[in-house]
């Protein structure tokens, strides 16, 4: 009895952390010339799973491209996921996991190209 009183309670308490947890984020940023987007989108079924990522880049006339990865992190926001932009057609867009390893995508946009790789 005693062992099952423990395993409720241990479930409940489960439950109630993953309420807390985030699931899903959103961020947006945009080249200086308003020409280049990008959008980080990502998700997971609970707060134990890593982030399924998706980087989608919208530039010039191109079809978007898309890069998915999956993310170790407690949340994705402004706080470990920057871009830095050294112009309008480049950017290096970093993403802190919770381990503080660091992850780092190159984006080069313009007219004639787009290509985005982790680096």
């Amino acid at each position: 009895m005693k062992n099952l009183l423990s395993a409720i309670s241990l479930t409940i308490i489960l439950s109630l952390t993953s309420c807390n947890g985030k699931t899903s984020a959103a961020l947006e940023n945009t080249s200086a010339n308003g020409k280049v987007k990008i959008k980080i989108s990502a998700t997971r079924g609970n707060v134990f799973d890593p982030f399924k990522t998706e980087i989608a880049v919208k530039a010039y006339n191109f079809k978007e491209g898309k890069l998915l990865l999956e993310v170790i992190a407690g949340d994705l926001n402004n706080d470990n996921v920057k871009f830095n932009w050294t112009d309008s057609s480049n950017c290096v867009i970093t993403i802190e996991e919770a381990d503080k390893h660091i992850r780092s995508f190159q984006l080069i946009a313009s007219e004639s190209q787009v290509q985005l790789a982790e680096i």
